[in-house]
């Protein structure tokens, strides 16, 4: 009879103990201050006082700048295109931090090379910069492409690049 009983009770489901829920629960908690910790996510409060690019929102920054407009991005190359000058292309996202990153580059460095090179923004989750990426080879973003006035690709360039580097690069194209 032991033997019945003791099959019984084996065959019986078993909930999940109180204990355990708690434990669980706790693992939680600590996981998610984990994540927003090292995660990148900030839990301090905005600084109402500051005005910057480097505290804004990257999908949102605090003044619009070449890099952040959305824009037809297979308009602006074909138009780039028939200017006869030669092309800066950069695909990229406004959140990855590369991405980030050569954007404020290009900012920075584009307005020295106006009316030299015609700058092409595509960023990456707009339509028109899907298709023209159609066009071009490249796995990652951000990627960065020098274009003869011809449509020819002469350099590229995938990630973040210091002002010095982008500049030498922007020369040669100007130099062909």
């Amino acid at each position: 009879m032991t033997q019945n009983k003791n099959a019984e009770e084996a065959s019986k489901p078993k909930g999940i103990s109180p204990s355990i829920v708690i434990i669980l629960l706790v693992v939680a908690v600590f996981a998610g201050i984990g994540f927003a910790k090292w995660g990148g996510v900030s839990t301090a409060a905005p600084d109402p006082t500051a005005n910057n690019a480097a505290t804004s929102s990257p999908a949102q920054p605090a003044a619009a700048t070449i890099t952040s407009v959305h824009n037809d991005a297979v308009t602006d190359y074909e138009a780039a295109l028939k200017t006869g000058r030669p092309v800066y292309v950069l695909f990229h996202s406004l959140t990855c931090q590369p991405c980030v990153e050569i954007s404020a580059v290009v900012d920075k460095v584009m307005p020295a090379y106006a009316g030299k090179v015609v700058f092409v923004n595509a960023i990456s989750d707009d339509p028109s910069a899907q298709q023209l990426a159609s066009r071009f080879q490249f796995q990652y973003i951000p990627t960065s492409f020098f274009v003869t006035p011809d449509g020819k690709v002469v350099d590229s360039f995938t990630g973040a690049m210091p002002d010095t580097d982008m500049k030498a690069r922007l020369d040669r194209l100007l130099a062909r």
